[in-house]
């Protein structure tokens, strides 16, 4: 055995035995600028593991890493490097040395910093501004990335520095001369007088627009519909923000295979300076028919799907598009008996999970303005659990309004009929009562979202809140259109937070919180308690991944879902395989680790909401980019079980392996889990 040990490591190639490898790189004395950031700014770098180099050397450079040698020459460097890296955050006293010390054939490098004291901004002065409108003056002050008593730190100043040019860019001007950009010091170094000193020159402003077609087009586009999607007119002050904007715009409508806004030439006078604009389109076939056959992971669970869907982007012209899916999916494919599915009784199997949907929907793009679209559809959904199946019959119109930069609004009146069926055993009881209803149910959801990536977030945030309320009009007029089936009368608040943020750790380690809180009640004299579908359900992919879809509650029935609930979620999604390559079939840079930790659960009431009922999981997964997002592949395991007997309920009163690790749960999906 000891001979294979020395068998294995003996292929590491011998003239590196010559070079001492860098075993520790320490920063001393390093307290206002944390190590981490230190590593980012020099080019030596600690020796990765045994078992990375030995893959790098043996197996693919591609998948491991390769060893880190110390040279003397790249230390001198690093310390320069230190040095003017603290300069430039403002230590302009600070005092940087090295130590190379040999431990066991390897070297351990001692970076010694002694800080000393950081300089500060004593005066901001902004000239050149005082033909600018009062409101982008303000916006200029309110918005300012750097204040007088903040430390001085260069990149900071430099960053407000393209903040004024963006400014200026996006209010009429684009030709700014800087006449100075100073940073005077004083007081020995200590206090700094910052001053941009700007030209503006002429004012720049929309000129007339001429919409070309590319000559690869498969449909003919009408003008108007280009220039009403738009964010901009001849004769609007000039921006590049617009223009921007105005270009996603038009890709939004998804009748365009490309898009592009350029300025075609410049008509100056005296004061203006006039910008004509050219926007080049190239549509795309306005009718299309898909099959599908593949998976996805709605209702937090792996689904394998199947479905055919037609579409026309331009139906009856304005840009209006036209769609209808029929659809058909199975969850628990590997238990189900789909043939039952076609028999006579076979709804009532409850080994089935399975969704049949067919939907029309018509989209307006442009309802009074090109922020607001307007939205109809009617759908036939067929929803079977293993404890109930659901037939629904939903109709819905919905506005959704851009009210801001990364700000919208979405106003939904749906109309739903649902008439739920039990399948259950006489040994499996419902506490719900199932019964055919008729709603009218309205939701309005404002979100900020200023995430960079919808799929791959790296840094930003969300945050939305939803109120829902059912009931007031069939209240009012004494029933919908004549009916008298039962409806139900509550209130829905859903309060959502996602949080990104870069730690700044030297593996490309990225951080992801969640926490998701709603609650339903009941209210006046409602005849129907809350509708299933419109209850909360825990456990899944994308909740508390140590428990399967709808498989976690403090109810009597997780299935039947609450009427209250709480999930919080933390993620650390690493790097694995920063500028590696390819091996076999899989680019490694695209491969990545997630470590997670989920708690939260679902309740009757939130009267009855209870900490000691809060149910805990933590895992691990994989993810792999794809052109439709990352595959999500994880595994979570219970670390607080609240429905287990009272001794049993944490991880560290079971066993590990047989208990822990065997009752873990793996879910598939796409995308991340939040």
């Amino acid at each position: 055995m000891r001979f294979l040990i020395l068998l294995f490591f003996a292929a590491a190639p011998l003239a590196a035995q010559s070079r001492p490898e860098i075993d520790r790189i320490i920063f001393d004395g390093a307290n206002e600028i944390g190590p981490d950031r230190l590593r980012g700014a020099i080019q030596s770098q600690e020796t990765p593991w045994g078992v990375w180099k030995w893959l790098y050397q043996n197996v693919s450079e591609n998948i491991g890493n390769p060893p880190q040698y110390h040279d003397p020459v790249l230390l001198e460097s690093d310390l320069w490097s230190l040095r003017r890296f603290y300069e430039d955050q403002g230590f302009y006293s600070a005092k940087v040395d090295a130590a190379v010390q040999t431990v066991d054939g390897d070297v351990r490098i001692t970076f010694h910093i002694a800080e000393g004291v950081r300089s500060t901004i004593d005066k901001i002065t902004i000239r050149g501004i005082e033909s600018l409108p009062n409101r982008v003056q303000q916006q200029i002050i309110d918005d300012a990335l750097i204040n007088t008593g903040d430390p001085f730190v260069y990149p900071n100043v430099a960053a407000e520095f393209r903040r004024l040019i963006g400014i200026f860019s996006n209010n009429g001007f684009v030709n700014v001369q800087t006449k100075a950009k100073t940073a005077t010091p004083k007081d020995g170094g200590t206090k700094f007088d910052v001053l941009f000193d700007f030209d503006l020159g002429k004012e720049h402003r929309f000129g007339n627009v001429e919409v070309v077609q590319d000559t690869s087009s498969v449909e003919v586009i009408d003008p108007d519909i280009v220039t009403r999607h738009i964010d901009f007119q001849s004769g609007d002050v000039y921006s590049v923000l617009k223009k921007q904007e105005s270009e996603k715009l038009l890709n939004r409508l998804g009748i365009f295979d490309a898009t592009r806004i350029e300025n075609a030439g410049v008509d100056s006078s005296d004061r203006v300076v006039l910008i004509p604009m050219r926007v080049t389109v190239r549509t795309r076939a306005y009718q299309e028919l898909t099959p599908e056959i593949g998976f996805n992971d709605e209702d937090y669970a792996f689904n394998v799907l199947a479905g055919l869907g037609y579409s026309h982007r331009n139906f009856f012209g304005g840009a209006r598009n036209f769609n209808t899916l029929l659809r058909f999916s199975v969850r628990s494919i590997q238990d189900a008996r789909i043939y039952r599915l076609f028999s006579k009784d076979g709804l009532q199997d409850s080994s089935l999970v399975s969704k049949v949907e067919l939907t029309t929907q018509i989209t307006q793009p442009y309802f009074f303005s090109n922020k607001v679209s307007l939205t109809g559809s009617l759908s036939w959904i067929l929803d079977k659990q293993k404890d109930y199946y659901l037939p629904i019959i939903r109709s819905k119109v919905g506005v959704t309004a851009q009210t801001a930069l990364f700000t919208r609004l979405f106003v939904d009146w749906n109309l739903e009929w649902i008439d739920p069926t039990s399948v259950s055993t006489q040994q499996d009881t419902s506490i719900r009562n199932f019964e055919r209803q008729f709603n009218s149910i309205l939701t309005t959801t404002l979100q900020r979202d200023d995430r960079d990536d919808i799929f791959m977030p790296s840094y930003g945030t969300l945050h939305s809140i939803t109120v829902e309320e059912a009931g007031f009009l069939p209240h009012a007029f004494g029933g919908l259109f004549g009916t008298r089936l039962p409806y139900a009368q509550y209130l829905k608040l859903i309060l959502t937070g996602q949080w990104y943020w870069d730690p700044g750790a030297p593996r490309g380690a990225l951080w992801a919180a969640r926490v998701r809180v709603g609650a339903a009640d009941r209210y006046g004299r409602s005849q129907a308690p809350i509708p299933i579908t419109r209850t909360f359900f825990a456990g899944g992919s994308g909740s508390i991944r140590g428990w399967k879809a709808r498989e976690l509650g403090a109810v009597p029935k997780p299935s039947e879902g609450g009427n209250a609930l709480l999930e919080t979620s933390l993620e650390d999604r690493i790097a694995l395989f920063q500028n590696a390559g390819e091996f076999l079939f899989m680019d490694l840079q695209k491969l990545s680790l997630v470590v997670f930790a989920d708690a939260g659960n679902i309740w009757t009431d939130r009267k009855r909401m209870r900490i000691s009922e809060v149910a805990v999981a933590s895992g691990f997964g994989i993810r792999y980019v794809t052109v439709a997002g990352p595959i999500r592949l994880d595994f979570g395991m219970k670390m607080y079980d609240p429905v287990a007997p009272l001794n049993r309920r944490w991880v560290t009163s079971k066993r590990f392996f047989g208990e822990t690790f065997s009752g873990g749960v793996i879910h598939l999906g796409i995308g991340h889990a939040f």
